[in-house]
């Protein structure tokens, strides 16, 4: 089973690679997550997808409560996955 690390990393690989993925990632986060590592984003899910720009940083702090690899495993058990549940978590940039 992928941590959450490893699937950010894989969706950002992906984007880097693949322009039309790396459009939808922007427009449709939940879509594109879906389509990458096969598994659908509950719609009370949120997920934020910025670029960074040569003049323009983004940084993103943890939530009050980050989910360990052993709860993300856990959520994780079945075919359909929510890496992102329990409090709301920015995915990439803010």
């Amino acid at each position: 089973m992928k941590t959450e690390s490893e699937m950010r990393a894989e969706l950002v690989a992906k984007a880097s690679t693949d322009d039309e993925f790396r459009s939808l990632l922007l427009s449709d986060p939940a879509r594109a997550v879906s389509e990458c590592l096969g598994f659908d984003v509950p719609a009370s899910v949120k997920l934020h997808v910025h670029e960074e720009h040569e003049n323009e940083h983004h940084l993103v702090l943890p939530g009050t409560r980050p989910m360990s690899d052993e709860q993300l495993q856990e959520i994780l058990g079945g075919n359909s996955a929510n890496i992102w549940g329990g409090p709301i978590k920015h995915f990439g940039s803010h």
